[in-house]
């Protein structure tokens, strides 16, 4: 019993050495390592968000660029495409002028080919020519009546003093009788009853009242009929001529 008393002395004594020396400040300590565990995977955090923000940041930088590019070869595209067709446009208009100069030239050229031929033949001369274009479907005083228009004019100080002069009168591009306009002088064969009509009115017979101007009413320009009643008087009617001074 004693020995066992002596021994818990001993340890207890013992302990209280070791209290009392400061050795168990000697002893492992676990809290220091947790702490510097978190310390670093706070820090790895944060790296890690802060690449995920330059990532994030250089995929926008570059999202921008692709859009800014895009919309510059859109305007650019539709710039080209805007100016390739008012080029068509304006190709087109220079095309289209040249056509329309070749086709007057070409009615032209044809035009006075038909009047040289038409003239070179001595038994046709223009009053024939126009007697018939002009009144070819009336009766003999329906042409006698064209015949004494054409005749007045001659004789007349605001007209050529010419048959041909009258005949192919032409006053600002456009000429005075549309058989000559429509070429409808050069195309037509001169009758008999024409002739005699033609032959009568130069041997002095005039029945048109010093009529100056003719019209057929249903197939004139209405401006131009407008102006024969507006300006001019009318003297004779025959067929579907009405004449005028």
């Amino acid at each position: 019993m004693i020995q066992k008393i002596k021994l818990y002395g001993i340890s207890m004594g013992a302990a209280a050495v070791i209290l009392l020396s400061g050795a168990w400040k000697n002893l492992p300590e676990k809290e220091p390592e947790a702490t510097e565990a978190i310390v670093l995977q706070d820090e790895v955090t944060q790296e890690n968000q802060s690449a995920v923000k330059e990532t994030q940041a250089r995929e926008e930088a570059v999202k921008c660029w692709c859009d800014t590019q895009v919309r510059r070869y859109s305007e650019q595209e539709a710039s080209y495409a805007a100016e390739e067709k008012q080029f068509e446009e304006k190709q087109r208009e220079r095309e289209e002028k040249e056509r329309r100069r070749r086709e007057r030239k070409r009615r032209e050229e044809k035009r006075r080919q038909e009047e040289r031929q038409v003239l070179g033949r001595s038994f046709q001369c223009p009053l024939e020519r126009i007697v018939e274009a002009e009144a070819g479907d009336q009766d003999l005083e329906g042409r006698i009546l064209v015949a004494n228009v054409i005749l007045n004019r001659v004789h007349s100080k605001h007209f050529p003093d010419t048959i041909k002069g009258v005949v192919f009168a032409n006053r600002a591009g456009r000429y005075q009788f549309s058989p000559v306009s429509n070429g409808r002088y050069y195309r037509v064969t001169v009758s008999d009853k024409t002739k005699r009509a033609v032959k009568q009115a130069l041997a002095g017979k005039d029945i048109s009242k010093g009529a100056l101007y003719f019209m057929c009413r249903s197939a004139s320009d209405p401006k131009n009929v407008a102006w024969f009643d507006r300006d001019l008087t009318k003297v004779a009617q025959h067929g579907c001529h009405e004449f005028f001074k």
